[in-house]
């Protein structure tokens, strides 16, 4: 596709491409985090399993999404994973709560199943606070045994720095 002929083609023209290619970026760049999250977190020892990816919710025309579903295996424990590519936003948590809440009922057997918690990954810290990765939490239900049992904000934040550390293909290609 040329992308001169799609910016004069659009009534936002050129403005439309840029926000294309950024939207592109982002997706790219969240797949990347998903996939490195992917490879971590799911294995025996912790207990974890790939439910699904990339699951779209809508609820009153507002989209709501969750990059990653794990399955706890001993808890039985559903993990909503959300990555966000950009700064971190306290809205953002409302958002997050708000997906795992739709995504909830729809996966969830509650004869079986405990309740589905969820996670907020930001690729960057808020303006005001070190650069780096965000990870919160929302274990508020849990008690302290049972999130003991689940991913710490520290560790996946560790994750996440890991994921985009150049240094080891510097060293590599030396």
């Amino acid at each position: 596709m040329n992308l001169f002929r799609q910016a004069g083609s659009g009534p936002g023209g050129f403005e439309d491409v840029i926000d294309d290619i950024t939207e592109s970026l982002r997706r790219t760049v969240t797949d990347i985090v998903v996939k490195h999250l992917e490879d971590r977190l799911v294995a025996p020892s912790l207990h974890m399993s790939l439910a699904d990816r990339r699951i779209e919710l809508m609820e009153d025309e507002r989209d709501y999404s969750v990059d990653l579903l794990l399955f706890h295996a001993v808890q039985l424990r559903y993990i909503a994973v959300q990555v966000h590519v950009g700064r971190f936003d306290l809205a953002l948590i409302a958002h997050t709560r708000r997906a795992v809440a739709l995504l909830d009922p729809l996966i969830r057997d509650p004869e079986i199943h405990s309740s589905t918690v969820g996670i907020l990954l930001c690729t960057d810290a808020p303006a005001y606070a070190p650069p780096g990765p965000v990870a919160v939490a929302l274990y508020d239900d849990l008690s302290p045994d049972e999130e003991a049992g689940m991913p710490e904000p520290h560790e996946l934040v560790a994750l996440v720095e890991h994921c985009f550390d150049t240094s080891t293909l510097k060293h590599a290609a030396l």
